[in-house]
């Protein structure tokens, strides 16, 4: 029974990684237009078994060769294009090994052990769509073979889910990171990517790095005085910003709404609790103030300019 426990969990998160990395992917790529800055990507999402207590059965659940291998494919990626799924084993970039990349790398040390490797793989792939298309070696039921892929242009952000019982979601400037509890929770892909957008919007509007020049306390004294005005503000302009994310990428922004609407009234604040967080009522109202200023605007190739972004550039 425990090996069958263990494969629907690791089943059950692939299935979350999954969905994140597709809303994730679609956020970013429909909104590249607006971001000054641009991170090349293919939409794929990689895992290292040595991340599971039990690798053997990590290894069977994910249908990986090896160690390392694809977890997630994001639809209408050029990942998707070049037909790489799921399952798929990472072999090689460019023709070097996996197994050669460094990851006794200084910069790494900040990573937990058995996040390591994978955070190198990471940034080899990045460091190597940064300078063009690559060629990918992988390897399904032991037969290799060597993939072209396309890159493509897109806003930065990074997305995962966070193995934890706490219902949260965080934006460090780079990644979005959201609760496998609370991923757990939406009742559908609009509502996760209303979430996600919220996110996303700190780190487009490089929120984590102003708060940081104004020296703004994010513990528990930021909830009080100016460090809650300031920490206020970007909250603000992250819930503004997500509506617009969000419809450029074909979600529904009505599920802002929605989503807020159902978690403020079961848990109250919740897991918003601060008084850094305006109550969900006052969220629902700065929502319908941004869809408003949609409706007087003229899409233009089906998107909207979102003016917070604009004004960045």
């Amino acid at each position: 029974g425990s090996t069958a426990d263990a494969i629907l969990a690791i089943k059950g998160l692939q299935l979350l990684d999954q969905r994140m990395n597709a809303i994730g992917y679609r956020l970013v790529d429909a909104n590249a237009p607006y971001c000054d800055q641009k991170t090349a990507r293919t939409g794929l999402l990689l895992n290292d078994v040595a991340q599971y207590a039990d690798r053997k059965t990590a290894r069977f659940a994910l249908g990986f060769d090896s160690s390392i291998g694809i977890t997630a494919v994001a639809p209408d990626s050029p990942a998707e294009t070049a037909k790489l799924s799921p399952g798929n084993t990472l072999r090689a970039i460019n023709n070097m090994p996996i197994d050669e990349i460094e990851i006794d790398d200084p910069q790494l040390s900040r990573e937990q052990p058995v996040y390591r490797r994978i955070a190198a793989i990471n940034r080899a792939l990045e460091q190597a769509l940064a300078e063009n298309n690559v060629q990918l070696t992988i390897s399904q039921d032991g037969i290799s073979r060597t993939i072209p892929i396309k890159r493509v242009l897109t806003c930065p952000g990074q997305f995962q889910i966070r193995v934890s019982a706490d219902r949260n979601a965080t934006a460090d400037g780079k990644l979005v990171s959201v609760s496998s509890r609370l991923a757990e929770y939406f009742l559908n892909d609009d509502e996760f990517a209303a979430v996600i957008a919220h996110e996303l919007a700190h780190n487009l509007l490089k929120h984590r790095d102003e708060l940081d020049a104004q020296s703004v306390n994010r513990g528990f004294f930021g909830q009080l005085g100016k460090s809650a005005g300031r920490i206020k503000a970007t909250e603000i302009e992250a819930d503004r910003l997500s509506v617009w994310l969000m419809i450029n990428a074909g979600y529904d922004p009505q599920a802002a709404i929605r989503f807020w609407t159902r978690y403020g009234k079961e848990h109250g604040k919740g897991i918003f609790s601060a008084s850094t967080h305006y109550r969900w009522k006052k969220r629902v109202e700065l929502f319908e103030q941004e869809m408003s200023k949609m409706a007087t605007m003229q899409p233009v190739d089906g998107k909207y300019a979102p003016p917070l972004l604009v004004k960045m550039n």
